[in-house]
């Protein structure tokens, strides 16, 4: 493998890990906005690196560089069909230039889609992952995690908040913004703690996640959702299972049903919350909208959505239709924008339709089955797992923002690594 394609790579995950939660202009006005606009600053410098690597190697003609191939893996070909149904829905949208955008704010439509996507494949065949990387990756969200605690007892050492507001009170945290896209960020880092302090056999490492678990403790107590809460114990439960070897088996048969029943149980959950508008704070009755929004959908829509990050403007246009609706939503609201169903699971399947949701739970389970049948005793990809599997979980009542949903791509990456595929295998 090509020492500086393994470069290239381990420079785009460590600068998102850096840039990303760590970027502000100290102020929380379009706070989304900087992230999104320094995570493609890093993707295009990514670019630029992996097309002067490659024009250098073809000057030189080195011997050692093999041109890049696709392996058509059962994994990569699942994320490739996510991929185009979420091209398909861009240009069936009507809408292109929103659907490649995405809401402002947040961007997250079709073109944030593609680069999650492409760093997907470039990390599964050039990353060589080393346990190094997720201590740095850890060791980065100190920060975060100190300031936001500082914010809670009062303090404000960025200078962020503006003049009146006091720190403590507000529902905004340091270098984040609001404290539910810090929970979601801290749902991809708390499980890395976790598995190392359950795992390890180093006793100083041991200790020294320990310490940072007592941190992130008291910064999940103090300014997190009760999602983050769910998704960690997840996390711990799963490490727990694997230490004393409850569960480590390479039998993918059952995860077929796994996924079915669950994504069936999930939506029935819904159904019933929908009932219920004041629940998970609020959640019932945006679920119950999109549900709504979701029925009145021609047959394209229902089945190719409305356009990557298209939910706010499709919500629009229903409620102008539907003075009965908009009067409830406004009254709810007080005319705040509504961007997301608040469920990445809805916000799929109302921007990219059944196809696409479909699409996106296929590729989920082709990475599952990848793992079990060979991740188990690789450090790398359980630890890539738990995150994976703790950031779905919190994503189930929330949606994709820029401060985690490119590290879970990442985490997707190192589990489908294409170095341990065995010639001739399948993945599922």
């Amino acid at each position: 493998m090509k020492k500086s394609k393994n470069y290239i790579a381990l420079f785009y995950v460590l600068a998102i890990f850096v840039a990303i939660p760590i970027f502000n202009k100290g102020t929380f006005e379009n706070i989304t906005v900087h992230k999104t606009e320094v995570f493609y600053l890093v993707s295009v410098l990514t670019l630029i690196l992996y097309v002067l690597s490659s024009v250098i190697d073809d000057v030189t003609k080195r011997a050692d560089v093999e041109p890049f191939k696709f392996v058509t893996s059962r994994v990569n070909i699942a994320m490739g069909i996510f991929w185009g149904t979420v091209l398909l829905s861009t240009v069936l949208s009507g809408a292109v230039k929103e659907a490649v955008y995405g809401v402002s704010g947040f961007s997250t439509g079709a073109l944030f889609l593609t680069i999650l996507v492409l760093s997907f494949f470039y990390i599964s065949k050039y990353l060589e992952c080393r346990e190094w990387i997720f201590h740095t990756i850890v060791t980065i969200s100190t920060f975060p995690a100190i300031v936001s605690i500082a914010n809670r007892i009062g303090a404000d050492p960025l200078l962020m908040y503006t003049s009146g507001i006091e720190p403590q009170y507000s529902l905004y945290v340091s270098t984040f913004g609001n404290y539910s896209w810090f929970s979601e960020y801290l749902a991809v880092i708390v499980p890395i703690a976790i598995y190392m302090f359950m795992m390890t056999k180093r006793l100083l490492t041991r200790v020294m996640y320990g310490v940072y678990l007592v941190l992130a403790g008291v910064a999940i107590c103090l300014c997190s959702t009760k999602m983050l809460v769910v998704s960690c114990l997840a996390a711990f439960l799963i490490v727990l299972a694997w230490k004393f070897k409850l569960s480590v088996k390479k039998d993918i048969s059952i995860l077929p049903v796994i996924f079915i029943a669950g994504t069936i149980l999930y939506f029935i959950v819904v159904f019933i919350a929908s009932g219920h508008y004041d629940l998970a704070n609020g959640r019932g009755y945006i679920w119950s909208l999109t549900l709504d929004l979701f029925k009145n959908f021609s047959v394209r829509e229902k089945f190719l959505g409305v356009g990557p990050n298209r939910y706010m403007y499709a919500l629009e246009e229903y409620l102008g239709a539907h003075p009965d609706a908009a009067a409830t939503f406004y009254e709810r609201f007080n005319n705040v924008a509504l961007t997301s169903a608040h469920s990445e699971i809805l916000d799929y399947l109302i921007n990219i339709g059944v196809v696409g949701l479909l699409a996106y739970l296929y590729m989920l389970y082709t990475v599952a089955a990848t793992f079990v049948k060979r991740g188990f005793g690789d450090e790398c990809k359980e630890i890539a797992a738990v995150v994976a599997v703790s950031y779905f979980i919190f994503t189930l009542c929330n949606f994709s923002i820029v401060c985690a949903a490119p590290y879970f791509f990442v985490m997707l990456g190192i589990i489908a690594d294409e170095k341990t595929l065995v010639k001739g295998e399948s993945d599922g």
